[in-house]
């Protein structure tokens, strides 16, 4: 497991999503962040795949933790806008890896590359945050 920043794991056990959805926060430091999702039915489309906003959630949750671990304890991100691009279908368990690309003052934007368990991409976002505080 990589590093997680301490107000980064505190702020995730707060947000009632994560666990429904059984998202594991694997690493969040220093800009970064990678968090896996498994594979359950009940997040597919009647084909088996993972439904698009699933994986959108996914990606902004893992953006948000990238970017929190840049931040101090007391500031907060809230998403004013996503771009996501669908590259393939994703029928089994996903990872997001974010980036911090930009952390300015006031927006900040991140970089989020989804794969499966194959290490396929099957998604890739953009999305920016308010930074707040």
């Amino acid at each position: 497991m990589g590093k997680i920043c301490e107000h980064v794991a505190k702020r995730v056990g707060q947000v009632p999503a994560v666990g429904w959805l059984g998202m594991e926060v694997v690493e969040a430091d220093s800009g970064i962040a990678s968090v896996r999702l498994p594979y359950r039915a009940p997040m597919c489309n009647s084909r088996g795949m993972i439904q698009g906003g699933i994986v959108s959630t996914l990606a902004d949750f893992a953006g948000a933790a990238a970017l929190l671990s840049r931040l101090e304890a007391d500031q907060f991100t809230p998403t004013i806008e996503m771009s996501i691009h669908f590259l393939g279908p994703a029928r089994s368990d996903i990872t997001a890896e974010a980036r911090v690309l930009k952390c300015g003052s006031r927006i900040a934007t991140v970089l989020v590359h989804i794969r499966d368990a194959s290490g396929t991409l099957t998604a890739v976002a953009l999305v920016s945050y308010a930074v707040s505080g």
